[in-house]
């Protein structure tokens, strides 16, 4: 069983986000249809959301649908749909037990009735849970979602007179769907592909990025832990020098010293 040590669990990411990609090829170097591996990726997202917990990764986003998805056929969609509320009904229990919060993010007005029900309703039943965070991107577009929070911060301004000299990064970021969220610390991309894909662009500012060849069906716990243990072996500038942060490293090694 893998362990981090005292000082490798404080450098492990906060809120990990994640791309889930390659459930159509890993199905079809299979010979079976997308949406087997669609549903072998629904049920993977358990084993990965449990390593998250048990190393302390309080938030975690998954890219499950997002609005470019809507240019799929019409089979694969409704199939997407039906997996979305199949895994919450299986996953509420456990959500409840562990005390994860669920949220969605994105258009949810672009679901299926059913889906719609179905997410705001676990929404509702795990509003008090504050032990771990679990977001779904759900007919999500960070380009839409920049949209919509230029034009929820234009209704401000006309609302009460503010100069728009007055916007700031903090007061714009309340105007997104992620306010309630930390940044990502980290984002993984499975499948081999390296892109954004519409995903958190401007959360993603300072995002560490690690890319895994294995489509998403076969990202299991191992595959998450080697992502985070690449993590913490990066340094964190964010825009400084590596010498202006060698005293506070040494700080940190200092305070954590027996």
């Amino acid at each position: 069983m893998t362990k981090f040590s005292e000082s490798e669990r404080e450098k492990l990411p906060k809120h990990v986000a994640i791309i889930m990609d390659g459930n159509g090829r890993w199905a079809r170097s299979r010979g079976k249809p997308r949406l087997f591996g669609h549903r072998n990726g629904v049920k993977n997202v358990r084993s990965v959301v449990n390593a998250a917990r048990e190393f302390g990764v309080q938030y975690v986003t998954l890219y499950a649908f997002s609005t470019e998805n809507q240019n799929r056929p019409d089979e694969e969609k409704s199939g997407l749909m039906r997996l979305l509320e199949e895994f919450l009904k299986r996953e509420l229990a456990t959500l409840l037990k562990d005390g994860t919060r669920l949220r969605a993010i994105g258009d949810l007005s672009g679901l299926p009735k059913f889906a719609q029900e179905i997410v705001e309703s676990s929404i509702e039943k795990t509003k008090h849970n504050s032990t771990s965070h679990l977001t779904l991107a759900l007919n999500y577009g960070s380009r839409q979602e920049v949209l919509s929070g230029i034009q929820s911060y234009t209704r401000e301004i006309l609302e009460t007179g503010k100069s728009p000299d007055q916007l700031d990064w903090s007061t714009f970021s309340n105007h997104l769907e992620t306010r309630d969220l930390p940044d990502p610390d980290l984002i993984i991309r499975t499948s081999g592909e390296f892109r954004l894909s519409n995903f958190l662009l401007l959360q993603a500012a300072y995002a560490e990025i690690f890319v895994s060849p294995l489509h998403w069906p076969d990202f299991n716990r191992d595959a998450f832990i080697e992502a985070l243990q690449n993590y913490i072996q990066r340094e964190r500038r964010f825009g400084k020098t590596s010498d202006q942060l060698a005293p506070i490293n040494q700080n940190s090694i200092t305070s954590i010293a027996p």
